[in-house]
């Protein structure tokens, strides 16, 4: 009992100025546009020191404030991580004031005026609530209302001010007697300067970090790299390895067409299995004003169609994957559209499912004219693409060479999955060409897209997913990661044409790999795709009403509660103690 003695006895060092805990989250509530919310609190938490009711809680009701304030927590820390990627962290901590209020409010209204450590550690659930240790939270409330303010770039100087106020109540709330006046005030202004400079230094540090590493980390598709990039299992060995992730959905329209192709990017330099783009920087396209529509080509309203697209993406900037002939987009949720010289688009929105209406024609002329570029073979592939080249034969216009070197490799060649291992100093294409004659669709495209340049004529790697399988449960077409495809773009008579060299049978092939799981991974993906809509839409509107209805609800649960069991008068209460 003495060890509970002095436990209580050390929490309650710091006796808090009145009304400091509601201040602290009007003042959080200000900084980080959550006024409506703080001031509720607020009220809520302060109206219990006025009123002369407590009530004598034991382990079980704190044990049940502290879980729900856990699940509060867990569900918002989801919400903004599926929201806003790694800068979901900032979020969290600045939404952290509404989600441990239920624990706070409970510790405010009970006789004890602290929560037992047990509601905290899980491990200490097992004492009884007498032998328990308590803890007061209101400091560390206030600290945090502190802290959560501070992820926000509102206030500046203000904030600052403001939080040392917060700081000082807090410091001259703990009885040193033993140290004058004079030496505890120099000690408060040696900490509200350093303070100062550790707010400028974090926030310095924190505009670093977001205008060069998260952004660069952010702006990678899928694969993770450079996004005019394109990394190919080329000389991989083994079988690879196949999603049956949803990545694309397609609303069915009366006009739609399948297989539909989605394009991506195409790349024009080819190294080692690795396609690039060069001289292909990325440019922003100007927004149409007053709407959520961006021109991406020559507009054109003669028979334009459009296909609402759904696309799931892990990083803030990622491809668009769009059919070809595209010169409009229109989506709330995409922020920034940009656009290299090589036709591929890039946008940025909150990392999930992002939505996008395009707007296409029949028009062939949304990628650049050919370079140079497009007519160079690597050196170390002249000869065997030269070999396989006379093998075809070509002759006749050009388009007719083009679609001798596509039947040549759907002739003579297999698909396949597994890829044996080759011989050290052999150039994996060139073993795919002369002797294997097997392989996946970037094998394929690879080597249609040297040949064709071997012709004479300009083509280059394209990248993008093709959408046949439609799906019953969610009324949409739908592509998986596995449904990602590789061709090639050849320019022939001033338009760029979609050359695909891999046999038809791929697609088959692929199904036929699919998970025994895959009803119930697609059941769970829908859920968690309409969950995501739902965290992405616009509540704003409703949550002022939504807050300010809190009041009268709590005025309702008080007036109940008074009546329950449990309920003590606050100078009973007192009595007790004594």
């Amino acid at each position: 009992m003495s060890a509970v003695v002095r436990a209580q006895t050390a929490s309650s060092i710091v006796s808090l100025p009145k009304f400091w805990t509601g201040l602290a989250l009007v003042i959080w509530g200000a900084l980080s546009d959550n006024l409506a919310g703080g001031v509720v609190m607020a009220l809520l938490i302060e109206a219990l020191s006025l009123t002369k009711v407590r009530w004598d809680l034991g382990a079980r009701e704190f044990h049940r404030a502290a879980d729900l304030t856990r699940i509060i927590f867990a569900l918002a820390a989801v919400m903004q991580f599926s929201r806003h990627s790694v800068h979901g962290i900032y979020e969290i901590l600045l939404v952290a004031p509404f989600c441990f209020f239920p624990l706070v409010l409970v510790q405010r209204g009970s006789t004890h005026g602290k929560t037992p450590l047990s509601s905290l550690f899980y491990s200490l659930r097992r004492l009884e609530f007498e032998d328990q240790r308590f803890v007061d939270l209101e400091p560390f409330y206030i600290c945090m209302c502190i802290v959560a303010a501070s992820t926000t770039d509102a206030g500046g100087a203000v904030y600052i001010a403001l939080a040392s106020f917060l700081i000082c109540g807090l410091l001259l709330a703990i009885p040193l007697n033993r140290y004058r006046l004079v030496h505890r005030f120099l000690v408060l202004l040696l900490a509200a300067e350093l303070g100062f400079f550790a707010y400028l230094t974090m926030i310095h540090t924190h505009r670093q970090l977001e205008n060069s590493f998260i952004y660069w980390l952010n702006q990678f598709p899928w694969s993770g790299g450079d996004p005019n990039r394109a990394i190919t299992a080329i000389g991989s060995i083994g079988r690879l390895k196949l999603s049956d992730q949803i990545r694309i959905r397609v609303t069915p329209t009366v006009d739609l067409e399948v297989p539909l192709v989605l394009h991506e990017a195409n790349f024009d330099t080819f190294r080692l299995g690795i396609w690039t783009a060069t001289e292909a920087a990325f440019e922003t396209i100007d927004q149409e004003q007053n709407a959520t529509k961006w021109p991406v080509g020559k507009q054109s309203t003669t028979d334009a169609r459009t296909l609402e697209i759904a696309f799931e993406h892990r990083h803030e900037l990622a491809y668009l994957p769009i059919p070809r002939g595209v010169d409009q987009i229109d989506s709330e949720q995409i922020v920034e559209v940009q656009r290299n010289d090589h036709g591929t688009l890039m946008s940025e929105s909150p990392p999930g499912a992002t939505e996008f209406t395009a707007r296409f024609t029949d028009r062939r002329d949304d990628f650049s004219a050919p370079r140079d570029e497009d007519l160079i073979i690597p050196q170390n592939y002249q000869s065997v693409i030269a070999d396989v080249t006379a093998e075809v034969g070509a002759h006749g216009s050009l388009m007719s060479q083009a679609q001798q070197v596509e039947q040549f490799f759907h002739e003579n060649f297999r698909y396949s999955l597994v890829q044996d291992g080759f011989y050290p100093g052999r150039t994996p294409l060139g073993h795919f060409l002369r002797s294997k004659r097997r392989g996946h669709c970037e094998y394929f495209a690879s080597a249609a897209t040297l040949m064709l340049r071997e012709l004479g004529i300009p083509a280059r790697y394209a990248v993008g997913y093709v959408v046949d399988e439609y799906s019953a449960l969610e009324n949409r077409y739908l592509a998986r990661a596995r449904h990602a495809h590789a061709w090639t773009i050849a320019y022939i008579d001033g338009e760029w044409h979609h050359i695909d060299p891999t046999p038809s049978i791929w697609y088959g092939l692929e199904a036929d790999l699919v998970s025994r799981w895959q009803s119930l991974q697609d059941f769970t993906s829908w859920l968690w795709y309409h969950y995501r809509r739902f965290s992405l839409s616009d509540l704003e509107e409703y949550s002022d009403l939504m807050i300010f209805m809190v009041p009268p609800l709590a005025l309702l649960l008080f007036l109940r509660l008074r009546k329950s069991p449990l309920a003590r008068a606050r100078d009973e209460t007192k009595r007790k103690a004594g």
